[in-house]
């Protein structure tokens, strides 16, 4: 274990917020803190795992392998449509390439699927923009089950992923496009990609600032970094304090609110887009079940009752205020880092 200034800005003064132990998967018996630097706000974890030491906090269960899907026909008819409706949308909407037949009547499809562009939005449905040349990384790619979807997209994907067992799934469907290590030795050269992904990542890394330099050096010039995240400054974090599932101690060594991610991204030398929030009720359940179980010794009454009524438009009322559980950033790469 290692005790830290701030990663970011250098602070050494910190606050105590609140200790808890490792609820998600009891791999050890250590009481774990997370603090507030006093200097830009930031939330992480201190003391913390080394790097040599934080992959002995990962069970091998951490990477399960997606099983395949069994589907009927109608249900492979309706997919089928869902994905032609969604490929329109994708080309129509999000900029992604289409054919030249298409292109004659796009104005017309773009008019009849307007609503249902907006219907998906609202559902937080959306697609990841398309970018450049479509060239995408995705960091801590796991098991690779972004890269089978973007790769559906018409990505051209790739992925770097620290464990050995989730790369040596990934590499299984995408070969050497996957890679096993740390972004920093990878060693990319410049402006490789369009677009890289951090999709609840971000959160487990060491050094997040000098990381995201690097991904501004791979970008290429106005490509985009996107990054999914738990919101440290939500209401339910607020909610449930210490209990909250998405602290995930001590595998989360930063705890980002928007200000503070915001932060670090300009710092980096990126411009931010857009700042949104997540619309779920998967982490308001994980967290209402973990309180009832640790502090009642009870399960939930009514779990699905109370989820279906209450907590689902509770939760995606929540998202679109700008308060939801998940953090979704994009950023578009500055002229010069920071």
């Amino acid at each position: 274990m290692e005790t830290i200034s701030c990663d970011v800005c250098g602070e050494a003064s910190n606050t105590a917020i609140f200790c808890q132990y490792d609820l998600t998967h009891h791999v050890t018996d250590d009481l774990f803190t997370v603090v507030r630097c006093q200097g830009c706000r930031l939330l992480f974890l201190n003391p913390r795992p080394t790097r040599e030491e934080i992959g002995g906090y990962y069970p091998s269960t951490y990477y399960p392998e997606a099983a395949p899907r069994q589907a009927g026909d109608l249900r492979r008819t309706a997919k089928r449509w869902s994905g032609k409706i969604r490929r329109w949308i994708a080309q129509d909407f999000y900029g992604y390439p289409a054919p030249e037949s298409a292109r004659r009547w796009q104005w017309a499809r773009r008019l009849l699927l307007w609503p249902e562009f907006l219907w998906r939005r609202w559902r937080g449905r959306g697609l990841l923009p398309w970018a450049g040349q479509g060239r995408v990384l995705d960091v801590g790619c796991g098991s690779g089950g972004n890269l089978a979807v973007l790769q559906e997209q018409g990505w051209k994907v790739s992925g770097v992923d620290a464990s050995a067992v989730a790369v040596a799934q990934a590499q299984a469907r995408f070969g050497e496009r996957v890679r096993q290590g740390d972004l920093a030795s990878m060693a990319y050269q410049e402006r490789t990609f369009d677009t890289v992904l951090f999709s609840h990542v971000l959160e487990h890394l060491h050094d997040p600032l000098s990381l995201l330099k690097e991904v501004w050096r791979i970008l290429d010039w106005e490509g985009r970094v996107v990054i999914l995240c738990p919101n440290a400054g939500s209401l339910e974090a607020r909610m449930f304090g210490r209990w909250w599932f998405p602290w995930e101690l001590p595998r989360h060594l930063f705890h980002y609110e928007r200000a503070t991610l915001t932060r670090l991204l300009e710092a980096a030398g990126f411009q931010i887009e857009s700042v949104s929030t997540g619309l779920g009720s998967l982490y308001f359940m994980a967290s209402l079940d973990r309180l009832c179980e640790e502090r009642f010794k009870r399960a939930v009454p009514c779990r699905r009752l109370i989820e279906k009524v209450l907590i689902r438009p509770f939760c995606f009322c929540v998202g679109h205020l700008g308060h939801g559980t998940e953090l979704k950033v994009y950023a578009r790469k500055g002229r010069s880092a920071g």
